[in-house]
Order: structure tokens, then sequence, then C-alpha cells
């Protein structure tokens, strides 16, 4: 068993990365796209601006709004403008929204579930049991060093200097 954090790093990702396919499997790319489904699971808790919005899910604020754009299409949120600063544009999760986010939290939650009922009652088990340190990984505030393909020249710069 590899106990090493380098090992576990290397093999969690590699899991992580076959897990997130699996359940993703599980949405109906006709109602959201996996991103899409994302990001409203990151509005779930309150508005929030479209820069945040792009640098939680690691893509550049042009990318974030055309999702946006098309979330808003559905009817799935709605935008405004921030009370603290007006040229910034705040989205927030529309009723419709938290009901095509609800329906596809559950097909993932029924598709996993189904895979998980394969195996045995003692392997479920180790999963559940490792639940709890897993969460704990994401619950621990990240280093503040970006990877360098999300850091802008400016940063890059910044970084350097200190």
């Amino acid at each position: 068993m590899r106990s090493q954090p380098h090992d576990i790093a290397h093999d969690l990702s590699r899991i992580l990365r076959d897990l997130v396919t699996l359940i993703r499997r599980a949405t109906d790319p006709s109602l959201l796209s996996a991103p899409q489904v994302s990001i409203l699971s990151s509005l779930e808790h309150g508005p929030r601006r479209i820069t945040a919005l792009a640098g939680e899910h690691g893509v550049r604020t042009p990318t974030m709004t055309t999702h946006i754009t098309r979330l808003q299409a559905t009817g799935a949120v709605d935008r405004g403008t921030d009370d603290a600063d007006g040229r910034a544009v705040v989205v927030e999760l529309t009723d419709h929204g938290r009901h095509l986010l609800a329906t596809a939290r559950q097909a993932r939650i029924d598709h996993l579930a189904a895979r998980l009922s394969h195996l045995t009652e003692d392997e479920r088990s180790a999963i559940a049991a490792a639940l709890p340190h897993l969460a704990k990984l994401t619950a621990t505030p990240a280093p503040d060093v970006l990877p360098p393909a999300a850091r802008t020249p400016q940063e890059d710069q910044e970084n350097q200097e200190n």
C-alpha cells in the first residue's frame, strides 16, 4: 500500500478523474452540461461575481461569461450588478436553476448508488470510512500559489518579486 503523499496524490488524482467522468455521464446533456451543473452548484449559497466563478472553476472570465449566458437563456440564472461596484456582474440562481440542479444531482446520486450496489459490503464500508478524510482535504485552505497556467503575467511578475 502506497502511503507517501505524492504516491497517494498520483493515485487519487487518477481515480477522482475517473469518478468525475462516471458521475458526469449521469447528467442529461440536453438539460445541462457538466460545467453548468458545477456552476449552478457554486451559486447555491448566494449570488457571485462572474470573475469569482471563473476563478473557482479554473476558467477565464470570457469562458465563464459564455456559460452564464447559456444558463441565463434557460432561465437557470439571473444577472445583475454588484451593489458595491456597479461595473461588476453578479449572477444569481433562480428557482428554475435550483430545480435543474436538484434534478441533475439526483440523477448523479442514483447513477453512483447503482454502481456502489455492485460492491461488497466491506468495499462500501471502506469507501464510507474514507469519506471524512476526503472531506478534510477539501476543507483545508489551498496554498496561495496558483499553478502557472492559472496566473496572469502580472501575478507571475509579483511572485518573482516576492
